[in-house]
C-alpha cells in the first residue's frame, strides 16, 4: 500500500492540505526532522489531522480502527474516498494524555484483507498550547502520577545509544505486580493505563534499558490514594 509521505507517522501519512494560492506564494521556512527515530513523528500538536492514502488494487472498501486508553472508534470508507479529517480528542485542547493506535485495513472480494497499515501517535497534555512546568527537579509533582499517563522513551538520549533497537520498559509495583514492555523502535511513547488498569495505589518502580549498551534509567513514582479519609466513632 503506497501512502503520501508528508510526513510519515509510523507508516501512516498525515498530510496537510495546501491551497493553490498558498502554493503560489512564498511560504515561511519549515523545520524538517530527518531523524527517523524522532518522537516528533509520533506526537500530535493539533486536533485536526488530515489522513490520506492510496487504494490497494483490488480493494473494495476500507476501515480505519482507532484504539487508545480512553476508548475506540471505527470508520468505514468506500472506494474513491482517500482522505478523512481525524480528531484525536473531543475537545479543542486535550485535558488528558493518550497513546492511540491507528489501523487502516483494506478489504477485497469476500472481505479478504488486501492491505493493512498501522501507526501509533501520542496526545500529550500541553502539546497543543500551554503546559504547566515544574522547574524544581525535587518537586512533588515529578514523583506522583494520578491519571493515565504517556511515558516517552528515546534511544537518542545519549550518543552511544543511537543504535539500540531492543528497548525494554519495566513497571513494577513495590508490593506486587509487574510488567515488561518491549519496543522494536528506538523512540516513541508508551501509554500507561494506571486508572482502572488493575494497578491500584502505591509506589511504582520504572526502568528503561537499551540492548547492547550500558545505559539504563530508572524512576520511582507514587499514586496517592484519592478521596478523603474520615474516622467515625
Amino acid at each position: 500500500m503506497r501512502l503520501y509521505a508528508s510526513p510519515w507517522v509510523c507508516g501512516l501519512a498525515f498530510a496537510a492540505a495546501v491551497s493553490a494560492a498558498q502554493a503560489a506564494a512564498v511560504s515561511a521556512s519549515t523545520v524538517v526532522d530527518a531523524a527517523s527515530c524522532s518522537r516528533h513523528w509520533t506526537t500530535l500538536f493539533t486536533n485536526e489531522v488530515p489522513l490520506r492514502w492510496d487504494w490497494v488494487p483490488g480493494a473494495t472498501r476500507a476501515r480505519l480502527d482507532v484504539a487508545g486508553m480512553v476508548g475506540t472508534s471505527a470508520t468505514n470508507f468506500a472506494v474513491g474516498v482517500s482522505t478523512t479529517l481525524w480528531r484525536a480528542v473531543t475537545e479543542a485542547s486535550p485535558s488528558t494524555e493518550d497513546v492511540q493506535t491507528l489501523v487502516l485495513t483494506c478489504y477485497g472480494d469476500g472481505d479478504a484483507v488486501v492491505g493493512t497499515l498501522t501507526a501509533r501517535v501520542a496526545t500529550v497534555t500541553g502539546a497543543f498550547g500551554r503546559a504547566t512546568v515544574d522547574a524544581a527537579p525535587d518537586g512533588a509533582a515529578w514523583s506522583k502520577v494520578k491519571r493515565d499517563s504517556v511515558i516517552p522513551y528515546d534511544a537518542a538520549w545519549a550518543s552511544d545509544t543511537n543504535a539500540a533497537t531492543d528497548v525494554r520498559m519495566t513497571i513494577a509495583k513495590t508490593d506486587g505486580g509487574a510488567q515488561t514492555n518491549v519496543f522494536s523502535d528506538g523512540a516513541g511513547y508508551y501509554g500507561w493505563k494506571i486508572v482502572n488498569g488493575g494497578w491500584g495505589y502505591g509506589a511504582f518502580d520504572l526502568g528503561l534499558s537499551l540492548s547492547g549498551t550500558f545505559r539504563a534509567w530508572s524512576a520511582t513514582l507514587t499514586r496517592p490514594l484519592g478521596g478523603t479519609a474520615v474516622s467515625v466513632r
